[in-house]
């Protein structure tokens, strides 16, 4: 399945990042991002649902090692 492809690309790529992510914002994700997460993981997030997640996502290092998690657990 392409999608799938597309996300381990996309975990393989966040991970690489490692350390130099450190810097960015780390605070608590709510359950609602946490949901969110997952249903990008999934591929089941709207188009305007997932343009809108990704700024807070690169913005914030435990939403960046929760979504490699879940793309992680789908591949």
């Amino acid at each position: 399945m392409k999608m799938n492809d597309d996300f381990v690309v996309l975990a393989q790529f966040l991970e690489s990042l490692g350390p130099e992510v450190s810097g960015h914002a780390s605070s608590t994700l709510t359950e609602e991002q946490s949901l969110l997460l997952n249903k990008f993981a999934e591929g089941s997030l709207t188009d305007e649902e997932r343009d809108a997640l990704l700024p807070e996502i690169l913005g914030n290092e435990k939403a960046l090692h929760e979504l490699v998690r879940n793309l992680q657990s789908q591949a």
